[in-house]
């Protein structure tokens, strides 16, 4: 069984700026507080595929509140389910 919980030596903590958070949020189509049945991603990893940080080591501090859902404007935070775009390369 693999540790999930990593030392803190090994912890990767990112401070996410008012400019990345609108570009993640961007990626958002919906939240699971207007749409729990496509929202199934938890916002966390759509910072990390942005991000291009280790998700087993990273957690993230948002500079400002949360993200805001395009949909319904709910806070968006690291642990909520989100559907999201596809993230493109380049």
């Amino acid at each position: 069984m693999s540790d999930f919980n990593p030392t803190p030596e090994n912890q990767n903590v990112v401070l996410v700026d008012a400019t990345t958070l609108r570009k993640v949020e961007k990626l958002v189509i919906c939240c699971e507080g207007c749409n729990p049945v496509d929202a199934e991603l938890p916002f966390k990893y759509v910072l990390d595929r942005v991000t291009g940080n280790d998700p087993e080591v990273t957690d993230y501090i948002m500079v400002e509140c949360a993200a805001k859902c395009p949909q319904c404007q709910a806070d968006i935070n690291e642990k909520t389910l989100v559907r999201a775009k596809p993230v493109g390369r380049g």
